[in-house]
């Protein structure tokens, strides 16, 4: 029985992929010329075709064609995509100076593209979007919407709209040489001649190189299938994913499709084996069956027969076929191929609450961050951050898995702080030298904060004890008032 479950199955799923993620068709034009050689061509565009109907049947979809489709259609595809994008979307994200790594919190121009890049999104939505895309099909393209006027210029000052196109309609559209000059000197615009949008009527529209970053999950590809694109992770989860999705096909033919359940049989038999019923008999059978026997109204559960009968099954149950634990395990590999731990996986018996903690706290630290960090740096780079000494930084201090090293933190920042101030008396820093260490921006109007303690005088050292007096006084008044707060509770 379990064989036979196996068996449906998999004729389940041939049929699922064959019919929702075949390959476009091939068209073969034959030369013009003789009457024999167009009918060589034409066998052999009949060959071709068989070739492609035959690896149709072994590799039934390709990620640009079907990565977004199984992301919006198979739980177990969405599950892992989601987990990462959600988190790396949930960031917080500054702008910071490259030569002190101070948060910039007053910039116009960064802080409307952190507030909406375009007018329907979010950054946070943009960015969840861009990393749907780049995880389910292997590539993301983020257009910036600007004047070629500003083609040598930072983008983030002269652009207020940045797309994610979507990646499974962008062409790369190549320069039209005899000879691409891969793998030599070469820019990016002397192989690429445009990004086309395959998308509505948007099909006619190209975008220059300048204009587009091309973000790749993985090894840039050189061959003619899918050259200078990156392959999806889907691609080596081809098996999985099919065993999941005819499980799901399986499962939903026995509840809504269930057919034909079995077969009543005379049990009756004379000197030549069982005696078959008569039309008649038959007949009576089932009218006797449908009226009298079941739990409607006036029907018994019970029921007898004037006839010696069996019963032979027909379909198969749930039970039968056993895909549960297939199910799990197939759900496990395809999370593990994006870094999510096996604990993480939704099932029955959940994990505890302390191993998901700690794994979701491993999947931040060696998924999320990085990548995170790694999409920082480059949209960064992308609209002009770096050319005017800034760059893109993200924070997770507030996520609550994290929290734990809190407080390791906090003591890392106490010892900072005590190291600073000795270095500060022994005229090694200044005061600025100290804030940029802390994580504080720098204080450019006032020349107190640029001088070392060695050059002060003393009007500048009496100005410096005040400043630390009137901190400690202040701290040692807020602690009393708390004190005071504390009692009157």
């Amino acid at each position: 029985m379990k064989n036979e479950g196996y068996r449906f199955l998999f004729l389940l799923q041939m049929s699922w992929f064959s019919n929702i993620f075949k390959r476009k068709s091939v068209t073969v034009v034959p030369p013009s010329g003789s009457a024999d050689s167009a009918i060589q061509s034409i066998a052999s565009a009949r060959a071709v075709e068989q070739a492609v109907r035959s690896a149709d049947a072994l590799f039934p979809y390709r990620s640009t064609q079907s990565g977004m489709t199984l992301f919006h259609t198979v739980p177990e595809v969405f599950f892992p995509i989601d987990y990462i994008a959600s988190r790396i979307a949930g960031a917080a994200f500054v702008v910071k100076k490259e030569k002190d790594d101070t948060v910039v919190w007053r910039n116009t121009y960064m802080n409307k593209i952190l507030k909406n890049p375009n007018e329907f999104q979010s950054f946070r939505e943009f960015v969840y979007q861009h990393f749907v895309y780049k995880l389910a099909t292997g590539n993301s393209f983020v257009r910036a919407a600007v004047a070629d006027t500003f083609r040598d210029s930072a983008f983030f000052q002269w652009c207020n709209h940045f797309w994610v196109l979507p990646s499974d309609k962008v062409e790369i559209e190549l320069v039209r040489n005899s000879r691409l000059p891969l793998f030599g000197i070469a820019e990016k615009s002397d192989v690429i001649k445009s990004y086309r949008l395959m998308y509505m009527d948007q099909s006619m529209y190209e975008i220059p190189v300048w204009k587009v970053w091309h973000d790749r999950d993985g090894d840039i590809r050189w061959d003619a299938k899918e050259f200078l694109r990156a392959e999806s992770r889907l691609e080596a989860l081809r098996k999985p994913i099919s065993n999941v999705i005819a499980v799901y096909e399986a499962r939903n033919i026995i509840y809504v499709k269930r057919g034909g359940v079995g077969f009543i049989t005379n049990e009756k038999q004379d000197e030549t084996g069982n005696v078959a019923l008569s039309p008649s008999e038959k007949k009576d059978l089932l009218e006797e069956y449908n009226k009298t026997y079941g739990l409607g109204d006036g029907q018994s559960p019970v029921g007898f027969s004037n006839f010696k009968i069996g019963f032979v099954r027909t379909n198969l149950s749930i039970s039968d076929l056993q895909p549960f634990d297939e199910t799990l395990y197939d759900a496990i590999t395809i999370a593990g191929a994006y870094g999510i731990p096996s604990v993480l996986v939704p099932r029955k018996d959940q994990s505890t609450f302390s191993n998901q903690a700690t794994a979701e706290k491993s999947v931040y630290s060696s998924v999320v961050i990085p990548m995170c960090k790694a999409f920082c740096q480059e949209f960064g780079e992308f609209i002009g951050l770096s050319d005017k000494g800034l760059y893109l930084d993200c924070d997770f201090s507030h996520i609550d898995c994290l929290q734990d090293g809190m407080s390791v933190t906090e003591d890392v920042k106490k010892k900072i702080n005590e190291r600073c101030q000795a270095q500060f008396d022994r005229g090694l820093i200044t005061l600025n030298d100290w804030r940029a260490q802390i994580g504080e921006s720098e204080i450019e109007d006032d020349e107190l904060f640029n001088k070392l303690k060695l050059h002060m005088d003393d009007s500048e050292l009496d100005r410096l004890n005040r400043i630390f007096t009137n901190k400690t006084t202040q701290n040692e008044r807020e602690d009393d008032q708390s004190s005071v707060s504390d009692e009157d509770v």
